[in-house]
């Protein structure tokens, strides 16, 4: 028998994963799914509600900010305990593979947990909606046209004066398949960073690598502001026409660079939960 991967054993595995995990997370994501309801009520409760509309593309931020939460505290809430030293036996003395129980927590921190919310979020914003209430529009059709959310992005923050006539064709030039595979893999480093914060932290877990990632974005920040304070002469020669050009290279570089990092780091860190797996004494 295969050591590292056995299909009858990971399917164990898998279905002692999938009964944990509404036990487990169930609470939170009805916690999360309640957000807009109690949000709806609210508005629909307050004099004068009738001027306060919601539109699809504001309320797919909300459930994106939603969603990032919920992939945050998911791995604390369905494998809190695996790496303790009394109560992570049971997890430790499961007839699997280290391969087959990362893999597994892998599916359902990266992928299961995602799905689950999406759909049920999409599902109570499509009810509310139906309703003349503050939603107004479905957010389902619009919800993975990512060129239909970034034009509604420019036009929100008026930046086709920024970039002209021009930002049609900028926004067309962005492969949907890239966009695509640059959200999908934002999810999985988000998920790879706090998988393994809940595999190295004993308590508090979650606040503590939200502490960390706050100290690296100050840290960024601080250095970016130098930079540009350093370089302030050369920002001060632009005009518009070359600031135009500029900022389209350096959204294309950002995001460039931001698909490579976070395929890197997801690695890294992945590579670290499954380390830690493996090595985790009980």
């Amino acid at each position: 028998m295969n050591n590292t991967f056995n299909i009858n054993r990971f399917g164990k595995v898998l279905k002692h994963d999938g009964l944990n995990f509404f036990p487990n997370m169930g609470l939170a994501l009805a916690i999360l799914w309640a957000i807009p309801v109690i949000f709806y009520l609210f508005v629909s409760l307050m004099p004068g509600h009738e001027t306060h509309v919601f539109d699809a593309y504001s309320r797919i931020d909300t459930i994106d900010l939603i969603l990032k939460i919920t992939i945050i505290i998911a791995p604390a809430r369905l494998y809190k305990y695996c790496n303790d030293q009394r109560q992570g036996i049971s997890y430790a003395m499961l007839p699997a593979s280290t391969f087959e129980k990362f893999l597994s927590m892998v599916i359902y921190c990266v992928i299961v947990t995602p799905i689950v919310y999406i759909a049920g979020a999409l599902a109570i914003d499509s009810i509310l909606a139906l309703y003349n209430g503050p939603y107004e529009g479905f957010a389902v059709p619009i919800y993975f046209d990512k060129h239909a959310q970034l034009s509604y992005i420019v036009d929100e923050h008026n930046m086709a004066g920024v970039f002209d006539d021009s930002w049609t064709v900028f926004l067309n030039s962005l492969s949907p398949t890239f966009m695509s595979f640059l959200g999908m893999f934002g999810m999985l480093m988000l998920s790879s960073i706090f998988m393994f914060g809940n595999m190295i932290f004993k308590k508090h877990k979650t606040p503590k690598m939200i502490g960390i990632l706050i100290l690296l974005s100050i840290i960024f920040m601080i250095l970016v502001i130098n930079y540009v304070a350093h370089y302030e002469t050369i920002f001060s020669n632009w005009n518009r026409e070359t600031a135009t050009d500029i900022l389209e290279r350096l959204i294309y570089i950002t995001i460039n660079v931001a698909f490579y990092l976070e395929i890197i780091v997801s690695a890294l860190l992945l590579w670290g939960v499954y380390r830690k797996i493996k090595t985790q004494k009980y």
